[in-house]
């Protein structure tokens, strides 16, 4: 299984120079009914991207992400955390920080206070 990382996705979100190669090795991956792995990182990356250098809003980002966990061809590393994570998004909070707090969560932890 190929993994995909963010700069060729955002290529290939934002119509880049890639766009049509990578398009193309998708429709491969699917026909062959293999997977591309897509860690929760890069999501959190590309959300980051997304918002703070294309200024895109949250709203858009979240629905384009929740999109893309979404999609067959992509085995994505801790969805269910990561689709919990996106609600925590969209009411304000940031993604890395929600995804942390999904995780704690999960395990039961708590955050060490001094």
């Amino acid at each position: 299984m190929d993994a995909i990382d963010t700069g060729e996705l955002l290529d290939f979100l934002t119509k880049g120079e890639k766009a049509e190669k990578l398009e193309r090795y998708f429709r491969e991956v699917e026909k062959k009914k293999g997977k591309v792995f897509l860690s929760n990182y890069t999501v959190v990356e590309l959300a980051y991207l997304l918002e703070y250098n294309f200024g895109i809003s949250r709203e858009t980002v979240a629905k384009s992400l929740k999109t893309l966990i979404e999609d067959r061809l992509f085995k994505v590393e801790g969805k269910a955390e990561l689709e919990k994570a996106l609600s925590l998004y969209q009411q304000n909070v940031d993604l890395l920080q929600a995804l942390k707090q999904v995780q704690l969560e999960r395990s039961k932890a708590k955050w060490i206070k001094l």
